[in-house]
């Protein structure tokens, strides 16, 4: 297995950088997309996992972030949809432009699954794997994660704003920096029970995408003591999603798997390796499979 680093530029001109796991002999190529502000290299564990079961990983940082990040964060206009309608599909495009015999498959964390469905190059995509995707609603989460989420979206964020121009997150060991306008746009999503899909958003300040109507099977795994990604919290979500193939779920139980916790991020964690990640490489390859 190799490694590459990469860089692509999107249709409005935004340069995106990357690394590329590549495996010898690659069966398939993985668009990996992270959740929000969340270091890149917080997945490098698990992709490396899959690269090693012969899938060809391609991990990333959204616009603004990580090794993504060029100009000035001040003076950045860049939104949170800009991820999903923008970002996600120059990937995809410099994927297929660089593997174009390579079946092709998308996995998302977080946000990075939230808005696959944005993607207007969604054409020929074997299956979908998604990790703790879900609303955000403030009032489906615990009481204790709920209070935290109210003092960076509305102490900290606008204060940080105010004196810098951006959310500079990443001292203060929140998570990485942020522009402005992503940080406003996924506060207001937040605040809806349904997220994005609820009328103010939909079809009006993001686009209607294709979250009704994808082609291909989708597996999401969900586990019970996810503080954002509450079971109501992913409930609400689901209700809006559809596709002609088969949408399937895998609960987890901390418990059952010998685990205190999991919460949003403990799948990607070296512990899961025999308790999750065989699992996912039995899921991904049954995509293949079936197709």
């Amino acid at each position: 297995m190799k490694t590459e680093s990469f860089e692509t530029i999107c249709e409005d001109g935004i340069p995106l950088k990357g690394i590329l796991l590549i495996p010898d002999q690659p069966k398939a190529v993985i668009q990996f997309n992270g959740g929000t502000g969340t270091k890149k290299e917080f997945y490098l564990s698990f992709l490396t996992y899959l690269a090693e079961n012969d899938f060809l990983c391609c991990l990333w940082d959204y616009r603004g972030s990580g090794d993504s990040f060029s100009g000035n964060l001040k003076t950045c206009e860049f939104k949170f949809s800009d991820y999903g309608v923008r970002d996600m599909p120059a990937i995809k495009d410099f994927l297929n432009e660089r593997f174009p015999e390579l079946p092709f498959i998308i996995v998302g964390h977080s946000a990075g699954g939230q808005q696959i469905g944005f993607m207007k190059n969604l054409d020929h995509v074997k299956g979908m794997i998604n990790f703790a995707v879900s609303a955000g609603y403030y009032m489906n989460m615990p009481l204790s994660y709920r209070m935290k989420a109210y003092f960076y979206f509305y102490l900290f964020a606008p204060i940080s704003i105010l004196m810098t121009g951006y959310v500079k997150a990443k001292t203060f060991g929140l998570m990485e920096n942020l522009p402005k306008n992503v940080v406003y746009e996924w506060r207001s999503w937040l605040e809806k029970k349904n997220y994005f899909f609820d009328a103010k958003f939909y079809g009006k300040t993001v686009p209607v995408g294709h979250f009704r109507n994808y082609t291909f099977p989708i597996h999401l795994y969900w586990t019970i003591d996810d503080t954002i990604s509450s079971q109501k919290n992913t409930e609400s979500y689901w209700e809006h999603i559809d596709s002609k193939e088969e949408i399937t779920f895998t609960k987890l139980v901390p418990s059952e798997l010998g685990l205190k916790k999991i919460d949003h991020f403990g799948f990607f964690k070296k512990n899961m390796k025999d308790r999750l990640w065989e699992n996912v490489v039995g899921q991904l390859n049954a995509f293949l499979l079936n197709h």
